[in-house]
């Protein structure tokens, strides 16, 4: 064989392991579901508007390509803000998508109730949620007193969060759920699975 033709598979073969290299270390995406009951929308002073959703379910699926888990609800709030997300309103006799970005979420009255800033969309030029756009809607001509329940479809990423404190002695660390990434508050050391919680 040539030995041009073999130093350039060479260097090809090295440029896309450099570059795949490069693309893991970055804070992987994520597609991100949860789900809730009635909704009720309030605009605030800014022009953004704040959604609060009842009868939130414990879990999240998070998914990243093949790789999927099921997390306590809780850890929703570790993702990196804002994100975009696919609103689907539904009722007993229609369905209703909206695009918006979060800004911020909270949780309150036992995880049961999800607070969230957000903004709309006018258009969607992503990726993840590319299926829900051909029928999105704009989210202030949803018939929300219609809707009995909310499916929230959220496209992130996974960093170690800087907005929230560990206990003393304990850091943020990477961790492997089986093959799922993400992060735990704990000392230094290995995190292992145990269930649908990550612990050391």
């Amino acid at each position: 064989m040539n030995y041009g033709i073999l130093a350039g598979f060479t260097c090809f073969f090295l440029l896309i392991s450099l570059t795949g290299f490069c693309v893991a270390e970055e804070a992987p995406e994520y597609s991100i579901y949860l789900q809730g009951g009635e909704s009720s929308i309030a605009e605030d002073a800014d022009g953004g508007m704040q959604i609060t959703i009842q009868d939130i379910v414990p879990y999240i699926f998070s998914a990243n390509g093949n790789k999927s888990l099921l997390l306590p609800v809780r850890q929703v709030s570790l993702y990196s803000f804002p994100m975009n997300a696919a609103l689907v309103f539904s009722g007993p006799d229609e369905e209703s998508v909206s695009f918006v970005q979060i800004s911020n979420l909270s949780l309150s009255d036992g995880n049961k109730e999800l607070t969230m800033q957000i903004t709309p969309l006018e258009f969607y030029d992503g990726v993840m949620l590319k299926e829900f756009a051909k029928n999105a809607i704009p989210i202030d001509t949803v018939e929300k007193e219609k809707m009995k329940s909310v499916g929230i479809y959220l496209e992130g990423s996974f960093d170690a969060p800087d907005n929230v404190d560990c206990p003393p002695g304990c850091r943020w660390n990477g961790f492997y759920c089986g093959d799922f990434r993400g992060w735990i508050c704990c000392p230094n050391g290995p995190c292992t699975a145990i269930g649908t919680d990550c612990v050391c």
